[in-house]
C-alpha cells in the first residue's frame, strides 16, 4: 500500500494477509476511520493486486487481485510535521525463537490537532484510531510474517493478527534513502 501526498512522501506500509483473504476493504475501512488525524491531501492506495509468497523462504510464488482497492485521503486540516505520528503494534498468538511475533505498522504524519499539550495524542484521536485498529485486527485478514534468518534458510512463519494495539506515544520516522 502506498503513501503521497505529502511532506516526506511516497511511503509504503506492507500488509500481508492469508493465503485467498481479502484485506482490501478491511485497509479501506481502516484509514477511512482515521483520516481526519492525517493532513488533508495525504494518500493512501490500497491495491488490488499483489505478490503471493511462501511463508518459509519468502519466495514470490505468484499473484493475486482483487476487486476491494482504492484510495483514502486524509482529511485533517490544520499543520503537521512530517514524520511524526503514532504507530499499530500488531499483535498475533504466533510463537518464534521463543519470542511472541508482532508486527508493526507506522501512522505519520499526524496533524497538530491530534496532540495534547503534553506532547502525546489527544484521547479522542487515540480512541478512534484504536477502534479502527482493533477492527481491522478481528477481520482476521491480516497477518505478520517473520522473514527467514537467512536467504538460504526455510524458516520463515506468519501469524495471524489477533490485535492492534495503538499506545499514546509519539513515534518519527527517519528516511533510508542518502
Amino acid at each position: 500500500m502506498s503513501w503521497g501526498g505529502a511532506t516526506g512522501l511516497p511511503g509504503v506500509s506492507v500488509f500481508y494477509a492469508p493465503f485467498g483473504a481479502d484485506a482490501g476493504a478491511d485497509l479501506m475501512t481502516f484509514f477511512n476511520a482515521i483520516k481526519a488525524f492525517f493532513p488533508s491531501g495525504l494518500t493512501w492506495q490500497i491495491p488490488t493486486s499483489g505478490d503471493v509468497i511462501t511463508d518459509g523462504n519468502g519466495e514470490l510464488t505468484g499473484a493475486w487481485t482483487a476487486g476491494t482497492g482504492g484510495t483514502v485521503v486524509g482529511t485533517g486540516a490544520g499543520s503537521y510535521a512530517a514524520g511524526v505520528g503514532a504507530y499499530v503494534n500488531w499483535q498475533t498468538g504466533t510463537i518464534v525463537d521463543q519470542r511472541r511475533l508482532k508486527g508493526r505498522t507506522f501512522l505519520a504524519p499526524l496533524i497538530v490537532g491530534a496532540y495534547d499539550s503534553t506532547g502525546t495524542i489527544v484521547n479522542a484521536s487515540l480512541t478512534t484510531m484504536q477502534t479502527a485498529a482493533s477492527v481491522l485486527a478481528a477481520s482476521t485478514h491480516l497477518t505478520v510474517w517473520h522473514r527467514p534468518e537467512t536467504s538460504t534458510s526455510n524458516d520463515g512463519s506468519s501469524g495471524l493478527v489477533t490485535a492492534g494495539l495503538i499506545p499514546d506515544q509519539v513515534t518519527s520516522l527517519r528516511t533510508r534513502r542518502r
